[in-house]
C-alpha cells in the first residue's frame, strides 16, 4: 500500500512538473501553424497527398491545427453521395474541427426546400473531428443544431486556442432552411468573445461566411485570425491592412472546387502582461506536385468510384 501510494505521487509530481513545464512566461515566443482546406465540394483528387503532407507536419510541427472551412460537397464527383465520401475522407485524415458551409445545408441536394434534415445530421454524426456553428439555431427553440458546438478549446502546450465556427446566412436568404435561423456572424462573434473573456489565449475564427463579412470579423476585439472560405478566393497569403504600426488580423481563404489548395498560416505570438499578442503571421501553400500519395484516403476515393459505376442508369423512354 504504501509503495502504490509513493508511485502515485511520484506520477503525480512528474504530469504537474511537465504540465508546468509548458506555461508560457511574459515576453516569451509562441508559434501556432493552422493547416486549412476550404470549399472542397467533392472534388477530392488532390486529398490524398494533402493526407500525406499533413502526416508528415505532424511530425515535423510543435502547435498544430488542421482545420476545414466547409463546403464539403454539393458538386462535384460524388454529389449523388450528399457529404459522406469526403467526411470520411476528413476521417481519415484527422482534423481538428470543420464548420458547416451553407451547400453543407442543401438537402436532398438539388432540391430547394429539403424535406428534412437527414443529409445533415448524418454529416454531423458522421464527423469524427467537432462539427462547428455559432451562428445557427432552430427557429422552434433558438437552440443550436444538434451535434454541433459553437467553439471548441483546445490546449496545445500550455495555451488555451479557441475555435470558433460561423457560416453564411445564404441558406435563409435563399430560403432552403425555412426552420432555422441565421443570426448575425459579426454579433455572434462578439457574444462569443465575451463569454469567455480571459479564459482564452488565442481566438482562432473558422468562417464560411464570405470574405466581406470576415474583414468585420478580423476587427472584432479579442480575434486572432479568421481562417475564411465560401468565396473561393484563392490566397497563397493572408491579406491584412496596416493602422499606424501594427497589422491588422489576418485573413485566409485556400480556393475552392477545382483550385482548394491545402494552406499554411504561421502566427507567432508573445506574451505581454499575461496576454498572447500577435506579433508577426506568414502564410503559404504546399506544392502536391511530387508528393506520394496516401493509399488510404486514395482506397476511399476508389470505392465510391465503384459505387458510381455500380448504380444503374435510368433511361427515359422516348
Amino acid at each position: 500500500m504504501i509503495r502504490t501510494k509513493i508511485s502515485l505521487i511520484s506520477t503525480l509530481v512528474f504530469f504537474l512538473a511537465f504540465a508546468f513545464s509548458y506555461a508560457i512566461k511574459d515576453g516569451e515566443y509562441y508559434k501556432l501553424t493552422i493547416l486549412h482546406t476550404n470549399d472542397i465540394h467533392g472534388n477530392l483528387e488532390n486529398l490524398p497527398e494533402y493526407s500525406t503532407i499533413i502526416n508528415q507536419e505532424r511530425k515535423n510541427i510543435e502547435n498544430l491545427l488542421i482545420l476545414e472551412g466547409g463546403d464539403l460537397f454539393a458538386r462535384g464527383e460524388f454529389s449523388i453521395f450528399n457529404g459522406i465520401p469526403e467526411m470520411k475522407i476528413l476521417n481519415t485524415i484527422g482534423y481538428d474541427a470543420w464548420v458547416l458551409g451553407n451547400n453543407d445545408f442543401r438537402k436532398p441536394i438539388n432540391k430547394k426546400l429539403p424535406e428534412d434534415d437527414k443529409t445533415l445530421n448524418n454529416l454531423i454524426k458522421l464527423s469524427k473531428q467537432p462539427t462547428l456553428c455559432a451562428n445557427v439555431v432552430y427557429k422552434e427553440n433558438e437552440k443550436l443544431l444538434a451535434g454541433v458546438k459553437p467553439y471548441i478549446i483546445k490546449k496545445i502546450n500550455g495555451v488555451k486556442i479557441r475555435i470558433i465556427g460561423l457560416t453564411s446566412m445564404k441558406p435563409q436568404v435563399r430560403g432552403y432552411e425555412p426552420d432555422k435561423i441565421f443570426l448575425d456572424a459579426e454579433k455572434t462573434l462578439k457574444e462569443q468573445i465575451a463569454r469567455l473573456e480571459g479564459k482564452t489565449d488565442i481566438n482562432i475564427v473558422l468562417s464560411h461566411c464570405g470574405l466581406a463579412v470576415d474583414t468585420k470579423l478580423a476587427n472584432v476585439a479579442g480575434v486572432s485570425a479568421v481562417l475564411g472560405a465560401d468565396d473561393h478566393y484563392h490566397m497563397s497569403s493572408p491579406i491584412y491592412w496596416v493602422w499606424g504600426n501594427e497589422k491588422s488580423v489576418p485573413i485566409v481563404q485556400h480556393g475552392g472546387e477545382e483550385k482548394h489548395v491545402l494552406g499554411k498560416l504561421e502566427l507567432v505570438f508573445q506574451k505581454k502582461d499575461g496576454k498572447m499578442k500577435l506579433v508577426n503571421f506568414s502564410g503559404s501553400e504546399y506544392d502536391i506536385e511530387f508528393v506520394q500519395e496516401d493509399e488510404k484516403v486514395r482506397e476511399i476515393i476508389e470505392e465510391y468510384r465503384e459505387k458510381l459505376r455500380n448504380i444503374p442508369v435510368i433511361r427515359k423512354s422516348a
